[in-house]
């Protein structure tokens, strides 16, 4: 489907976003409390959070890049990507996007902020502070997109009802969502090792101790439904330790030793200890050992008419 939207020109959006930039005072955010990431703001933290955020990418980008094509993501006028954080998925989407100016948003300006531009920097690209589900679309985007993408975005916020209302009500008709999440209840691993185990029971307390789910994968459908849309497909990847090689423990240590500096008082020493060692202990031959899933759930959903 091909949407006609009488738009400005990505060029003169650009340039308005970044003459003038939308930027929220440094305030908290009570009512859509955006879980174990609302209080990032120290410069150790928000580097260990890119550090993190780029080993995703590298780990799993490929494969949802290879998706995202399938389901005409760089097809429309433009994209609304939803928890940008310092922009570095977005801006790998705008190199494998060229021709699709893709408008970021992220609700915690301290991240937003790290975005810098510059020559490197994709040009069909550029980040914004808003919290979707509260606050307006930027005016920069307003208009000027028929897609949206949320990666990993639902599971970080409290009210992800919310932010698919503020979405549908923000897209055209015809317009398309990609939603792409985890879901615990998929992470396991026969037979039982415990590092592995003590990966999940700690993700499964920090996201509990933020009010946000970690098993919301499985309900991406009636989410989506439930806030206007028509669910197109739903997919479900099982990504594997034997497939992904030592990435797979690489991707789950950073997890736990982001989890310990975000949460010190609720992830001990301990815990991260069982973790980082043992997968270090079996960097090379885990596959010998044990077989372990890692969840990737990938929905598209399209607003089909008004609510």
């Amino acid at each position: 489907m091909t949407l006609s939207i009488d738009a400005p020109s990505w060029a003169e959006a650009r340039a308005t976003s970044e003459e003038a930039p939308h930027v929220l005072a440094d305030t908290d955010f009570p009512t859509l409390t955006p879980g174990m990431m609302k209080a990032i703001e120290e410069e150790e933290l928000l580097q260990e959070w890119e550090g993190l955020l780029d080993l995703q990418t590298q780990v799993l980008g490929e494969g949802e890049v290879a998706w995202l094509r399938s389901r005409e993501f760089g097809t429309g006028c433009g994209v609304l990507e939803v928890g940008s954080a310092a922009g570095g998925y977005g801006g790998y989407l705008a190199r494998n996007f060229p021709g699709t100016p893709i408008f970021g948003v992220e609700a915690n300006p301290h991240l937003a902020r790290r975005f810098r531009r510059n020559e490197a920097s994709p040009p069909n690209y550029s980040i914004n502070v808003s919290k979707i589900g509260e606050d307006p679309i930027p005016e920069t985007a307003r208009g000027r997109f028929d897609r949206c993408i949320l990666r990993f975005v639902l599971q970080h916020v409290s009210d992800p009802a919310r932010v698919l209302r503020a979405v549908h009500d923000a897209l055209p008709v015809g317009g398309r969502i990609y939603v792409i999440e985890e879901d615990l209840s998929f992470l396991t691993t026969r037979p039982a090792w415990k590092p592995f185990q003590t990966t999940r029971d700690v993700w499964l307390k920090v996201t509990a101790d933020g009010g946000t789910d970690a098993m919301i994968g499985s309900k991406l459908p009636r989410l989506a439904t439930d806030a206007g849309f028509t669910v197109d497909d739903l997919n479900i990847v099982l990504r594997n330790n034997v497939e992904m090689g030592a990435a797979f423990g690489d991707y789950l240590t950073s997890v736990i030793r982001l989890f310990q500096k975000n949460n010190p008082d609720l992830v001990t020493e301990a815990e991260v200890r069982t973790v980082v060692d043992g997968f270090e202990a079996s960097r090379d031959d885990h596959a010998d050992h044990f077989v372990a899933t890692y969840p990737q759930f990938l929905m598209t959903a399209t607003k089909a008419g008004d609510r």
